[in-house]
């Protein structure tokens, strides 16, 4: 008897499907691999906890404001201008927020913009990858990149610098084609310098123009036709997103707009604003940083150029991601402000340069890395997992002393299948891996275990662990327990920061009306942030009544007081 299904016939018999060819299947089974650790690199950790500080928690606070006063055009914190950034990540995150309405939380659900810039940013640097290095070598550039250090908690926190990686990367495809295809290389140049632009500012622009017009000056292969037709259409394709929103904030407010391009672009890279933004460049602060914040891209790409040092003068390839990694580096060092997060550009050239090194380097050394990696991240992985387990055990953090100096010791666990479950899967993947197995990468095994290790140990955190890395560093707590007096007065405020500004706001609907900017007498609260040594000196006891003081768990700094006061006209000291 004969099946009328000839798929479930040959499901049955285990023959192939006739629309997959045996080279597609095998493509499919050597990408699978990295497409999985990509996968949970990526998404895991962007759910399960509230926005943190510093950047998560403003940030989240402008895409609160668009949501709940409509403040698409100005960018708003606790009801007032907040102009350090062009509102991109914003809108997207905002987006989000009402795409999973009833689904997720707002913090959850705007945090996946980051998880959709990562995936943009990863595919266009194995785009720019496979171009240049050839087939098969588009996969390694995404896994060196998120095998860096640096990267592995900022990808993760709702920040306008991951869409800045996003137009990095796009720019860096669109140097790969523009040669050969300056219309679609002009559109990604434009692109990605328009995305670049609208996410933090000049610094995207300004670094991809400066190399465009360097390349030409400095290499002969790059003096043609094609490629000044593709810089023209890259410019004209990157002036929308150059000029609609800035116009649109000019006539809105003249003086916000040059708050804007005056004080958060000019101002922090020539210094005259970085002080006030806490942001000075501290001597020697890069030569601290670079280090361990580009490792393994930065090894890796000075290997592929001493390798290929005799090929600088030839190929377009080194000689466009070395003049952009030069004039990125160049800004950095030359800026008046810095901080690590400002270095995430670097790692979009240095992975790309870093891509041959992958398949290249071979030998016991190799290998022996290979192992040592699997070895230390099995170790952390180890210790998270028996913190873990003391935590179920005791109903108590472990008592380790080195780790109760940064997380709260009064936190207690309570028991999550989800995250258990998901620990547990992700735990017996990197078995797998580390045991060799035919899923295991043959070229590049080394950096595979590296990024693999990283992304169980991230992986774990951000289930076993999140609830109490939550605890310590997120305002619900705090800010929920605030007693508020039955009143509607005004609530001034003293040294309250941006992110608990845009907190305040979030826990407990308050707004503040900030004495550093215009002081009012008729307000019968004041919400006062300060440190705990020295305590709430400035205000005078004899005007105010203290109702209630907190910190964040944990937090034996920072810390705040409501005061209630006892007449109606109140002047702050």
């Amino acid at each position: 008897m004969i099946s009328r299904n000839l798929a479930y016939d040959r499901l049955l018999l285990a023959e192939p499907i006739p629309f997959l060819s045996s080279s597609q299947r095998t493509q499919i089974m050597a990408f699978a691999p990295y497409a999985v650790l990509l996968f949970i690199f990526i998404f895991f950790g962007l759910t399960w906890h509230d926005p943190w500080k510093a950047d998560e928690a403003y940030v989240f606070g402008i895409v609160h404001s668009m949501l709940d006063h409509d403040s698409w055009l100005v960018p708003l914190v606790a009801g007032e201008p907040f102009m350090e950034k062009p509102p991109l990540y914003a809108w997207v995150a905002a987006v989000l927020v009402q795409c999973f309405d009833g689904l997720l939380s707002e913090p959850d659900a705007a945090r996946l913009a980051s998880g959709f810039f990562m995936v943009a940013t990863c595919c266009a640097l194995a785009s720019a990858a496979r171009n240049w290095w050839g087939h098969g070598m588009g996969r390694h550039a995404p896994l060196v990149f998120v095998a860096c250090l640096g990267l592995t908690v900022q990808a993760h926190m709702m920040m306008p610098d991951i869409p800045l990686l996003t137009g990095f990367a796009l720019g860096c495809w669109g140097f790969s084609v523009v040669l050969a295809k300056p219309h679609a290389g002009g559109l990604l140049l434009g692109l990605g310098a328009g995305i670049g632009f609208l996410s933090k500012g000049l610094l995207a622009p300004g670094v991809l123009g400066i190399t465009g017009i360097a390349l030409p000056l400095l290499f002969s292969q790059w003096r043609t036709k094609a490629y000044r037709n593709g810089l023209a259409i890259a410019f004209l394709s990157s002036l929308p997103m150059f000029m609609v929103w800035p116009m649109l904030l000019y006539l809105r407010s003249p003086d916000l707009f040059s708050q804007w391009i005056w004080d958060n672009n000019f101002g922090r890279y020539l210094g005259f604003s970085a002080v006030s933004h806490g942001t000075e460049h501290a001597r020697y602060f890069w030569l601290q940083t670079l280090p361990w914040f580009t490792f393994p891209a930065a090894p890796l790409a000075v290997w592929t150029l001493w390798r290929e040092r005799r090929q600088i003068g030839r190929d377009p390839c080194l000689q466009a991601m070395v003049v952009l990694l030069a004039v990125t580096a160049g800004v950095l060092w030359s800026s008046a402000s810095a901080r690590a997060v400002y270095a995430l550009p670097l790692l979009v050239p240095l992975a790309i340069l870093a891509t041959p090194a992958v398949d290249a380097l071979r030998g016991t050394a190799v290998r022996s890395a290979g192992w040592a990696s699997a070895i230390l991240f099995g170790a952390l992985a180890a210790t998270i997992w028996f913190g873990w387990f003391t935590m179920m055990h005791t109903g108590a953090p472990p008592q380790w002393a080195w780790l109760l100096r940064l997380l709260p010791a009064d936190f207690k666990p309570v028991f999550e299948p989800t995250a258990f479950l998901l620990a547990v899967a992700v735990t017996i993947g990197a078995i797998v891996v580390a045991s060799g197995s035919r899923w295991m990468p043959v070229r590049g095994g080394a950096l595979f275990r590296w990024a693999s290790g990283l992304t169980l140990v991230w992986a774990l955190l951000s289930t076993l662990w999140m609830p109490w890395l939550d605890y310590g560093k997120s305002y619900t707590g705090v800010f929920g327990s605030i007693p508020w007096p039955a009143t509607d007065t005004c609530i001034a405020s003293v040294n309250l920061g941006e992110s608990e500004r845009a907190m305040l706001d979030y826990v407990s609907d308050r707004l503040t009306e900030r004495q550093e900017i215009a002081a009012r007498r008729d307000c019968g609260l004041l919400f006062f942030q300060g440190y705990a040594p020295t305590g709430a000196g400035e205000v005078d006891r004899k005007k105010w009544d203290l109702v209630w003081t907190g910190a964040r768990p944990g937090d034996t700094w920072q810390q705040f007081w409501l005061f209630s006061a006892r007449a109606p006209a109140i002047a702050l000291k």
